[in-house]
């Protein structure tokens, strides 16, 4: 989410959104993948995005022996495989195949003209809403394809934290991993650099964000409502220093599914991308769920 800048951008009125979870249940079934590195595409189904939209994944292959399966869901905009690099190559020293997901409207995923991410995160929230959802809903047909092959763990960063812990749920994955996961929304378009430009864009449309409770009802479809797997071995980290993400979403979090959040004295983007200690434990928790 750091790589949200000044650049110019339409005003968008705040929109209401949808009464109740969001749905990532609809049936979205992923063919077999292909047995090398390379790019995998698939049609996604009409969910509001471009039309011919089409999921995008990009593996890379385990080193040595094949023990499993990584699904890699990366923060908005910075979608590029290359700024993930540290990660891949950490989950490929772990065994795991690696499968990169390009989220919808990223990258060759955006409509004709629009920067890579610009149309993910919107004041509309039935927009945003859509893009989510359909994020998830990827995520577990990933994680059911990938579940031929063997176990499957996910790790998901920043807004791929959030989208991650939706489609948790009834995957039966060996493991998880939510870094920095933006999980209490009205908390950041409420009180972060990120939030007040977000507000500005929809004053100057004419349709400002509402305030107090009223804000925290209509983004509380955003937050995560199902549990994970009991079987799920899980981390969820954050950074003390993060001013894009605040450490007490990602803390609640951790605590309403029973663990001890792991913090970090980072910032968002240093805890996203440039961990050391971090990407070891998330090696470790692999190789632990993963034997």
């Amino acid at each position: 989410m750091a790589a949200e800048g000044g650049r110019p951008r339409a005003a968008v009125a705040f929109r209401p959104g949808p009464a109740g979870p969001l749905d990532v249940g609809r049936p979205l079934a992923a063919p077999e993948p292909p047995g090398a590195p390379g790019t995998w595409r698939f049609p996604a189904p009409a969910w509001g995005g471009p039309s011919g939209d089409a999921v995008e994944v990009r593996l890379f292959a385990a080193r040595g022996a094949r023990r499993g399966t990584a699904l890699l869901v990366p923060p908005w905009k910075n979608a590029a495989p290359a700024l993930h690099l540290s990660w891949i190559r950490s989950l490929a020293a772990c065994g795991l195949e690696v499968w990169y997901l390009v989220p919808p409207l990223h990258l060759g995923r955006a409509p004709p003209g629009v920067r890579s991410g610009e149309a993910y995160v919107s004041p509309d929230l039935p927009r945003f809403g859509a893009a989510l959802a359909e994020t998830a809903r990827e995520i577990r047909a990933l994680a059911a394809a990938a579940a031929r092959r063997g176990p499957v763990g996910l790790l998901g960063l920043s807004l791929g934290g959030l989208a991650a812990a939706h489609a948790l749920p009834g995957t039966g994955l060996a493991f998880a991993a939510l870094v920095a996961p933006p999980v209490d929304l009205a908390a950041l378009f409420a009180g972060t650099p990120i939030g007040a430009r977000y507000r500005r864009l929809a004053e100057r449309a004419g349709g400002p964000f509402p305030a107090g409770a009223v804000l925290q009802a209509a983004l509380a479809p955003f937050a995560p409502a199902g549990r994970p797997d009991e079987g799920t071995r899980l981390l969820v980290a954050a950074g003390e220093h993060d001013v894009i993400v605040p450490p007490e979403g990602p803390a609640r979090l951790a605590r309403a599914w029973g663990l001890e959040p792991r913090l970090f004295r980072r910032g968002h983007v240093t805890l996203v991308a440039a961990c050391p200690a971090l990407r070891a434990e998330v090696a470790a928790l692999a190789r632990e769920a993963i034997r």
